[in-house]
């Protein structure tokens, strides 16, 4: 059953897209503002603490109906700009072969939390993300907890060229290890489903390509790490997803590079 906030988020987002169709029935891409968002919020009687969080499906199967009909998505811009365009921004999770059961030690700050950002340290914490980069549970890594940083690129969907402008973007989790030269950066979510929104690992796959050269050395390797955690009828396992960019102008040349889940026994 879904919430009551997915619920006004899917029929404010509807009314939004089907009017800029009326009004430019041939464009591929319907730019819009949080501004109108509010605006339709107001006129249909729905508050939204922030009115970005209405623009965000974190499934396909999400997305209304309209938007699914007619082969569009949401893109964000930055500075509250948006747009719906039409192309795929989602990716199906692959089928996961490799199980394991990991031990972990109780926490009692981690059953306090249900956030992404206590996800993403457990699994440092418990050295699951130590096993999964590198196949070495004692390997030294160094955790940066959650952040948030400001972004502009160009990219293509389906030969449409966008960009962004000092987008905000957020990563739940970066994960670095000198003797490797690597760093891991990981998304996180609390919620299982079939697929995911590809921009949560473009951006900050972007962010890092700026930072090469400039104040991360050529050599170091990115690595892009989808984590999702479930918590339910007294089980905890975490599935984590590997992927990378082909092309680094197009999001939709991800490539998936291996998946492995944990079942959690303390």
């Amino acid at each position: 059953m879904e919430s009551f906030e997915e619920g006004n988020k899917r029929r404010v987002i509807d009314v939004i897209f089907r009017e800029l169709v009326q009004k430019y029935p041939k464009s591929e891409i319907l730019n819009f503002h949080n501004e109108k968002v509010k605006e339709v919020s107001s006129r249909e009687g729905i508050k939204f603490r922030n009115q970005f969080d209405a623009t965000k499906f974190d499934s396909y199967a999400l997305l209304p109906k309209s938007l699914q009909s007619a082969g569009f998505f949401i893109v964000h811009l930055g500075k509250g700009n948006h747009a719906f365009v039409k192309g795929n921004g989602y990716h199906k999770f692959e089928k996961i072969r490799t199980i394991k059961e990991w031990r972990i030690e109780k926490s009692i700050i981690d059953s306090l939390s249900d956030s992404e950002a206590q996800s993403a340290s457990t699994a440092f914490n418990d050295r699951i993300i130590h096993d999964f980069l590198f196949e070495d549970k004692n390997e030294p890594l160094k955790l940066h907890t959650a952040r948030r940083a400001k972004i502009s690129y160009d990219f293509v969907i389906d030969g449409k060229t966008l960009r962004t402008d000092k987008l905000q973007i957020e990563m739940d989790g970066i994960y670095e290890s000198e003797k490797r030269q690597c760093i891991a950066v990981v998304e996180v979510k609390n919620q299982d489903h079939e697929d995911f929104e590809i921009r949560q690992l473009f951006s900050p796959m972007k962010y890092f390509e700026k930072m090469r050269g400039w104040k991360m050395p050529n050599e170091y390797k990115i690595k892009f790490v989808f984590l999702v955690r479930i918590r339910k009828n007294n089980r905890d396992r975490f599935k984590l997803y590997e992927y990378d960019f082909v092309d680094k102008m197009n999001p939709n040349s991800i490539r998936f590079i291996k998946a492995w889940q944990y079942d959690i026994i303390t």
